[in-house]
């Protein structure tokens, strides 16, 4: 009895410890994305893209190394705040996605443009695009968008970015 306990022990901390070792590797990549001083920005109006009009406007964002894209930015302002996507790529696939959604806040009953705070935010690490093998993190609550259902809901973003680079 007492070695199976420690085998089923045993074997939940290598999981557990082998799925945190993912996010780590992940994580290292994503701050070697942001360190790479070789890689050139690149913006694009959204609306020109989309040609889907927001209140405040939006912008696409791509950091990019010759043909390799390495991180994308797609931030729409809308009436009560902002949502911004963010998308890390290695190969072409993405390992990791973040979006957040903030709101302006309030000052005497009407919206404060001046104050703008996050309300939430979703940290996706992707272990398999193809497979949509993933794990999320949220903190907050979403107000103004919807969440998406697999990793594939982000396809269009990188599609978009393709389109706007052949340009």
């Amino acid at each position: 009895m007492k070695k199976t306990l420690l085998t089923i022990l045993t074997l939940v901390g290598f999981v557990t410890y082998g799925q945190e070792n993912k996010l780590v590797r992940i994580d290292e990549e994503v701050t070697l994305i942001e360190s790479n001083s070789t890689l050139t920005k690149t913006e694009f109006d959204l609306v020109k893209l989309t040609g889907i009009s927001t209140d405040g406007g939006g912008v696409l964002k791509i950091w990019k190394n010759k043909n390799q894209i390495f991180k994308i930015v797609e931030e729409a302002g809308l009436s009560y705040g902002r949502i911004r996507t963010t998308i890390y790529l290695q190969n072409g696939f993405p390992i990791k996605i973040i979006e957040t959604e903030e709101n302006f806040g309030y000052k005497n009953g009407k919206l404060n443009y001046n104050e703008i705070k996050e309300v939430f935010k979703a940290t996706i690490y992707i272990f398999d695009w193809e497979t949509d093998d993933n794990e999320i993190k949220r903190i907050g609550k979403r107000v103004m968008s919807e969440g998406n259902c697999s990793n594939f809901d982000y396809e269009p973003i990188l599609e978009r970015a393709e389109k706007a680079l052949s340009k």
